[in-house]
């Protein structure tokens, strides 16, 4: 103990002698310079949501996973119910699927807004707010009248339907050390997931039983019950460190002036090569999942003779496997991490999170090559359904580990990359649902399927190795070129 006091009183001393060379003003300047170069270490902070009991993150994660949950419902609820809401607005199924496509992308393009405006005033309140005015657009639909106004609230509906998957990303970047975030994401995918699985077998009964219009009353109800789970919940995790903390806006110009910013900064993430080359393969994996749920009902009915409740069934197929999905990604991506950085002397590596995705998409290929060749050679119904519980299973892991590596290689913008793979993913769901009718009707269900095996094979082939060779060289260039831009 006197040997390592003398050493820190010999190195105070070296320090004082160092420092007085310098005049005043200097000493301020050195020392404002190591203060602010200091690395934030949110282990030494017992303030920082980390540190949070274990109870209290998993049920903010609950609630946050029922919040994202309901974006994706909402999407697919209805699905069973075309032919009778086109009859009832007296239109055709391409102008009813326009419905699912355009809210697709009012879906992704909505979380450019949210995540950054979570950065700036929180992430609680964007929960909380978004589903008191998801349930307004969602009555709203229940009781128009006219196609126009149910196409306008369905958009408006999905915006607000969007809020808990943009910024969950960042939610479970402030709550979970990088050791746990495998597992939590893999618990937040599964509500987002299982929306559109379990969906359309709540929509087909509800429109047999009820008719249409209840679909969205009852989704009025479901998301009244989420917005008092999320007030009582979802704590407010976005926490800045004190020495960054700055003084509250004096005026109401201050405020707005703290409050701007530009939604299509997530998008400049497409930037990073890394980033934007990881988004790809889910995000054709995600379109041709859309194709597949937008044409199943019709495609059930006219196969099978299937009345909208047992199409609705069917959809359990997509729920088995994602369920299987969201759960194995969570055991695998963190054993396979740990694994990893064990295998490598301790050093972590971000690349290491895409490695499960491996394990899925061959899953993605087989599920979908099955489901479409079963389907055209007309075999019992369970046939296809094992191929489609295949692809889901693969989509939903490669889906979750995706999102997992985008917040780790991107900590300090975790809700702006996950909104940003959110924005891809949808807006190839909504080129696929879009042009779901034509693309069966030109090929036919076999040969359509065959060429989602193909586009995914070959689109998962040549992103993962090229990620995980690349990835982390692309990011310290970054690292190098960011210094001398600000000297520039």
């Amino acid at each position: 103990m006197n040997y390592q006091a003398k050493q820190q009183d010999s190195i105070a001393s070296s320090n004082s002698t160092a420092l007085a060379n310098y005049e005043p003003q200097d000493i301020i300047k050195i020392e404002s310079y190591i203060e602010e170069n200091k690395v934030y270490n949110p282990k030494d902070d017992s303030n920082n949501p980390v540190h949070w009991p274990q109870r209290k993150k998993y049920l903010a994660l609950l609630a946050i996973s029922l919040d994202s949950f309901i974006g994706y419902f909402t999407s697919a609820i209805y699905m069973p119910a075309v032919r009778d809401i086109m009859v009832y607005f007296n239109t055709d199924l391409t102008t009813i699927n326009a419905t699912i496509a355009l809210y697709l992308a009012f879906n992704a393009i909505a979380p450019l807004f949210w995540a950054p405006l979570s950065e700036r005033i929180g992430r609680r309140w964007i929960y909380i707010i978004a589903l008191i005015f998801y349930c307004v657009c969602t009555i709203v639909c229940g009781v128009s009248k006219n196609l126009g106004l149910f196409f306008a609230f369905r958009l408006l509906q999905s915006i607000f339907a969007s809020a808990g998957q943009a910024v969950g990303g960042g939610s479970i970047s402030d709550m979970f050390e990088p050791r746990e975030r495998g597992k939590a994401m893999g618990l937040y995918m599964l509500g987002t997931i299982l929306g559109p699985s379990i969906a359309p077998v709540c929509g087909g009964f509800i429109n047999q039983n009820l008719g249409w219009k209840w679909i969205f009353y009852i989704k009025t109800i479901i998301g009244g019950a989420f917005a008092i789970l999320s007030f009582f919940f979802i704590p407010e995790s976005l926490y800045v460190p004190a020495e960054k903390r700055v003084d509250p806006p004096t005026n109401m110009k201050e405020k707005l002036n703290r409050l701007k910013f530009n939604p299509f900064t997530s998008l400049l993430l497409l930037s990073r090569k890394e980033t934007a080359i990881i988004c790809i393969p889910v995000s054709i994996g995600f379109g041709w999942f859309y194709y597949l749920v937008t044409i199943l009902s019709p495609t059930f009915g006219e196969v099978y003779g299937f009345s909208s409740g047992t199409i609705g069934l069917c959809f359990l197929a997509s729920g088995v496997g994602n369920i299987l999905g969201a759960l194995g990604s969570g055991i695998l991506s963190d054993k396979i991490n740990n694994y990893s950085i064990a295998k490598n002397g301790g050093v972590a590596v971000k690349e290491f999170r895409i490695k499960p995705i491996y394990i899925g998409f061959p899953f993605i290929v087989i599920g979908s090559l099955l489901y479409g060749w079963l389907l055209y050679a007309r075999v019992h119904f369970m046939g296809p359904l094992v191929g489609f519980a295949m692809f889901c299973f693969g989509l939903m892991l490669s889906i979750a580990a995706t999102n997992t590596y985008l917040v780790e290689a991107n900590t300090s913008r975790a809700a702006s990359a996950v909104s940003l793979n959110n924005f891809t993913r949808n807006m190839c769901g909504m080129i696929f649902s879009l042009t779901g009718v034509q693309i069966r009707g030109s090929l036919g269900d076999g040969w359509s399927y065959t060429l989602a095996s193909l586009m995914c094979l070959v689109v998962f082939s040549v992103c993962l190795p090229v990620v995980q060779t690349f990835g982390g060289k692309w990011r310290q260039e970054r690292k190098e070129k960011e210094p001398q831009q600000q000297q520039h």
